[in-house]
């Protein structure tokens, strides 16, 4: 039995809300056993007004004494893209609450709630274009799936748009009931949506875009974007919810390297870039690359490649003069035949 709680909101959109309760009380009956309590939760228990005008509705509980044994709590989106005073409460409800919550569905902007209160650390999560300038004020280690209308990463699954509640709740039913209790539910939604048995049986539109990337991977993803953020081992950790010590023994026993060496050769990698543009000046290239000041990286430069990096810029920017000229070259005799 799995307790899934929704924190309603004030002008929260009712069409996804909807289907997701639809499709989770039907693999109930699917399932032939109450896989599934729903209730719900909210800053204060008065009555609430929905992004429709014409319904109010009303919570179960109130958030601060919400039941300790949640399973899924679910996040819906409202017209309203801000955060507002009352989500305050909620806020700081999901900072407390997380570690013990297995799975956190977040529909529309209700991702900005758990951005805020630094869930999505760390984390790729699905959002349209609005909600992710809002998202990069709350939380800049957060990454966007650009490709998919669905995301699951970690412990948070997002959904982008309208209408992907239904198809969230079939992924959620096929992990936690299989794949063919998933099929089943879906088979009840075939008048309104005719596509949605064939969609859902090739698994493409669901499971598709889910994080299935190790920590590693997403740690390796996150230095390669941002070499010049903060990268200790400690930081780096806490984005994957896990401790230095366990980070540091996976890192090396899938990668061969520390995270140490990975992000200063990640670092290194990225100043060479730069130095062969020659667009820069070594300050600032030490500055961008993460790599401090110019002293410390002409250190650096000295260990790794035996010269500075102004003789490094010297040389590479030679070697790409003699390629243009052999190419130039090659064009010309290419011609004149």
């Amino acid at each position: 039995m799995r307790t899934v709680m929704i924190v309603l909101r004030s002008n929260c959109g009712m069409l996804d809300l909807a289907s997701v309760v639809e499709a989770l009380r039907s693999a109930r009956e699917v399932s032939g056993v109450p896989s599934y309590i729903l209730t719900t939760c909210a800053c204060g228990q008065d009555t609430l007004q929905a992004e429709e005008p014409w319904i109010r509705i009303k919570a179960t509980h109130d958030i601060s004494n919400a039941p300790s044994d949640i399973d899924t709590l679910i996040l819906p989106n409202s017209s309203v893209v801000e955060l507002q005073d009352q989500d305050l409460e909620c806020i700081e409800f999901l900072a407390k609450r997380t570690g013990s919550i297995r799975r956190i569905v977040a529909l529309g902007n209700g991702v900005l709630l758990a951005a805020a209160a630094g869930i999505t650390r760390g984390q790729t999560v699905a959002v349209d274009s609005v909600v992710e300038t809002h998202l990069a004020k709350l939380c800049t280690q957060t990454m966007v799936e650009p490709n998919f209308d669905m995301h699951k990463s970690g412990k948070i699954w997002t959904a982008r748009g309208t209408a992907v509640g239904i198809s969230l709740a079939l992924s959620l039913i096929e992990e936690d009931l299989g794949h063919e209790a998933a099929v089943e539910v879906s088979q009840r939604f075939a008048d309104r949506f005719p596509d949605m048995r064939p969609r859902f049986a090739n698994g493409a539109a669901y499971s598709g875009g889910f994080d299935r990337r190790s920590p590693v991977e997403r740690i390796q993803e996150w230095v390669i974007a941002n070499p010049a953020d903060d990268l200790t081992l400690g930081r780096l950790a806490s984005m994957v919810a896990m401790s230095e010590r366990t980070l540091s023994r996976a890192f090396k026993h899938q990668t061969g390297q520390t995270v140490g060496e990975f992000v200063l050769s990640v670092r290194l990698a990225y100043a060479c870039e730069m130095l062969r543009s020659g667009q820069r000046k070594i300050k600032d290239v030490a500055r961008l690359a993460g790599l401090g000041s110019q002293t410390n990286m002409r250190q650096l430069f000295v260990n790794r490649y035996g010269r500075p990096p102004s003789e490094f810029r010297k040389t590479e920017a030679q070697s790409a003069i003699d390629e243009e000229r052999a190419v130039a070259q090659r064009m010309s005799f290419a011609a004149r035949l």
